[in-house]
């Protein structure tokens, strides 16, 4: 059988002593627990929170508000049910030499709930209890293009070098929230809720290489690639409002991490080649995602004389405990990403803010959201150019800086009411690839203490539909 060695026109720098290695951790396996794992929700929620760029900590009275700060339940003031429909579009373009765009669109009924609200206005405490489902698709496919500055030599002198590296990643993750909250005399309110999740995650990794001379194509899957998981999950929440002046309020708000403690997991694992495989089926695995504590400020007043017009506007400052990130089980190499947790990622911070325009019936909404990457900047080597002698550091590895654009229109007619938003959200990150990959006949071999860096730029448009009623 023959063996194909890895080779680069550029190979002769040293990795100095300390400087990171591919080796202490799978960035797959951090890839998911930063995705599929964490208990964000960036594009499911209602229309009127999409379109104040989920900016509504403080305002609350809106069910996927109670996502930010549960004691935003104790702002309604009638029973309330809606459901949320939309459609998703995600585009990805990774770029190695090339460039090389990906694109897919998903419809979902991505939220509903109902709130079941409780107290005369006569009495000082009231009591509201919801019960709110989110789903979320985490499809994503990234495809790199050719790049001849990458080869592998067959011991027979016989050159490929890299057409393409494709990762493919389809599934969803769900929540189910219930929460309760207590309104005392409109001024303060307190909630708390109950999160459970459930992820289903399919994940594929494949290289393709050409002969220089032949132009023969061979196809290898990453070492424990294909992959599925089956996870539950269970966190709680807890928040508080109060009402400084009868315009201005301030909120805060703990989510907990969420313990995911039966993740199931189906993989294929190589000896040889592709036919010499064996398929794995274990549950041992644990994760652990960081919580967060978001402190919020909000202002909302009648701004005619006849209340017909109103102006709300709420800002939202979110600071997530990406440290918290912890991986357990029977699973040495799976603990191993600890390593990542503890040497390069960082508490992140997100600040969004939102405003609402209310003309008799009539709703017009706007809103920003800006969040930084969890990762350190600069922390992880590797290499962009066969020249750089794999001493390349970037920004954004493996989660990156996202920017968030909602913009929305509502209409409220009583009992019924209906809204309508859009959503932008725009990501840049890196990635990288090393290790082994199994052809049918071969092995290829990178060395897993380098890597080569890919960069992705993630778009995604994002329309939403929420539908409703006051009961």
């Amino acid at each position: 059988m023959k063996k194909r060695v890895f080779c680069i026109v550029v190979f002769l720098a040293i990795v100095q002593a300390g400087k990171a290695q591919t080796n202490n951790f799978y960035p797959n396996d951090v890839s998911d627990a930063l995705t599929g794992y964490s208990g964000n929700f960036n594009t499911s929620g209602t229309a009127r929170y999409i379109g104040m760029g989920e900016s509504m900590g403080a305002l609350g009275g809106d069910l996927s508000a109670v996502e930010t700060n549960p004691a935003g339940l104790g702002i309604f003031r009638s029973s309330t049910a809606n459901i949320t429909l939309n459609v998703l579009g995600n585009k990805n373009q990774a770029s190695m030499s090339g460039s090389r765009s990906t694109s897919e669109t998903n419809f979902d009924l991505s939220n509903a709930g109902v709130v079941f609200a409780f107290g005369a206005d006569a009495v000082p405490w009231k009591v509201n209890f919801a019960l709110n489902c989110l789903s979320e698709w985490l499809d994503n496919d990234v495809s790199f293009p050719e790049n001849k500055n990458i080869f592998n030599t067959y011991s027979s002198g016989d050159t490929y070098h890299f057409k393409s590296w494709e990762q493919s990643v389809s599934g969803y993750k769900l929540k189910t929230k219930v929460s309760v909250a207590a309104n005392y005399k409109d001024t303060w309110y307190f909630g708390a809720g109950l999160d459970f999740h459930y992820l289903s995650m399919d994940r594929s990794s494949l290289y393709q290489d050409v002969n220089s001379a032949t132009g023969e194509t061979a196809y290898s899957y990453e070492q424990y690639t294909p992959y599925s998981q089956e996870a539950s999950g269970f966190g709680f929440s807890v928040g508080v409002i109060g009402k400084i002046t009868p315009e201005f309020r301030l909120g805060a708000a703990y989510k907990s991490p969420v313990w995911w403690s039966d993740i199931r997991n189906e993989f294929s694992f190589y000896k040889n080649n592709q036919s010499d495989k064996t398929y794995y089926y274990f549950d041992g695995n644990r994760n652990t995602a960081p919580g967060n504590v978001t402190l919020s400020a909000a202002y909302a007043s009648d701004i005619s004389p006849d209340g017909k017009q109103s102006l709300a506007a709420n800002f939202d400052f979110v600071n997530y405990f990406n440290k918290d990130y912890k991986f357990s089980g029977r699973d040495e190499e799976y603990k191993s990403n600890n390593y990542f947790v503890d040497n390069y990622m960082q508490s992140s911070q997100e600040y969004r803010f939102g405003v609402e325009y209310r003309y008799d019936f009539l709703k017009l909404r706007a809103g920003y959201g800006y969040a930084g990457s969890p990762v350190k900047d600069k922390s992880v080597y590797g290499s962009l150019t066969p020249s750089d002698g794999f001493n390349a550091q970037v920004k954004n590895y493996l989660g990156g800086e996202r920017n968030k654009f909602g913009a929305g229109i509502g209409f409220d007619w009583g009992s019924f009411f209906a809204d309508f938003a859009y959503q932008w959200i725009q990501q840049n990150y890196y990635t990288s690839f090393a290790g082994d990959f199994y052809e049918s006949q071969n092995l290829i071999s990178f060395p897993t203490e380098y890597s080569y860096f890919g960069k992705i730029k993630n778009t995604q448009n994002n329309f939403i539909l929420t539908l409703g009623i006051r009961f």
